[in-house]
């Protein structure tokens, strides 16, 4: 019994810390979808006037983000780190509500439900580990099983589309996951100690900052999806191709 009561504790750690990370930013996308559906609500009273803002926003929240993660003593203060974190929360999230202040509350809501399921799911496979294999070799064999169960998955969903279009907007649905599994999951193996590192226990707001960052990512990403669609459409047909080989020829 007493052989074990470390490592019980050490799993005892890893899900406190797990659960602090991912409720905290939880409360933060909650209120970033609340600012993404805000405009929506409030017609006619645009938050923004401009794109300066925006630049501000960013601007700020980002800098504000290499600070904190640069000074190690800063992001451990507490409560200097709660202030500084939820400062950058903010900034980023009024920097993408300024980008999108067009965004219908359902088709807000839609894209958040996508992401969160999708986060959810891959922080949960990044917390977990195969006795006795490597973290690099469980990232790398979920992430190929991810691809195939995927790629499988979206080809079925376009042979049953008509609209070419449509197939091109889901298509980068399906790739932007494909692509930030690793990321997700990384993240969630550096969150539960994975790495050879004891859990983030006085890294708590930093972590969930930067969950926040991966759902706005995210959500520009797939807010873009009908126009990167429409681009790759364009780019696909044949006659757009011949069309553009020969303004780059002239341009040459």
């Amino acid at each position: 019994m007493g052989d074990q009561e470390p490592g019980d504790g050490l799993q005892r750690l890893r899900l406190r810390v797990r659960l602090w990370i991912y409720g905290i930013a939880l409360v933060f996308i909650v209120l970033a979808i609340g600012l993404l559906i805000l405009p929506d609500l409030i017609k006619g009273y645009p938050l923004v006037p401009d794109s300066l803002a925006t630049y501000c926003f960013f601007g700020i929240g980002l800098f504000s983000l290499c600070v904190f993660v640069s000074v190690i003593w800063l992001r451990r203060k507490f409560p200097i780190n709660w202030i500084m974190s939820c400062s950058i929360a903010a900034c980023l999230a009024l920097g993408t509500v300024c980008v999108l202040s067009e965004q219908p509350a359902g088709h807000a809501l839609l894209l958040s439900l996508e992401i969160l399921i999708m986060m959810a799911l891959l922080l949960l496979i990044g917390s977990l580990l195969l006795p006795q294999c490597p973290n690099v070799a469980y990232l790398f064999l979920t992430w190929f099983i991810f691809v195939v169960l995927s790629s499988v998955l979206m080809v079925a969903v376009a042979v049953h589309l008509e609209d070419r279009l449509l197939v091109y907007e889901v298509t980068v649905h399906f790739v932007l996951w494909q692509v930030g599994f690793p990321v997700a999951v990384f993240q969630a193996q550096v969150i539960s100690g994975f790495w050879g590192n004891l859990p983030p226990l006085l890294d708590k707001p930093l972590c969930s900052t930067m969950l926040l960052l991966d759902f706005l990512a995210c959500y520009a990403v797939l807010d873009s999806a009908p126009d990167i669609g429409y681009e790759l459409f364009y780019v696909s047909r044949a006659s757009n191709q011949k069309f553009m080989a020969r303004v780059i020829e002239r341009q040459m």
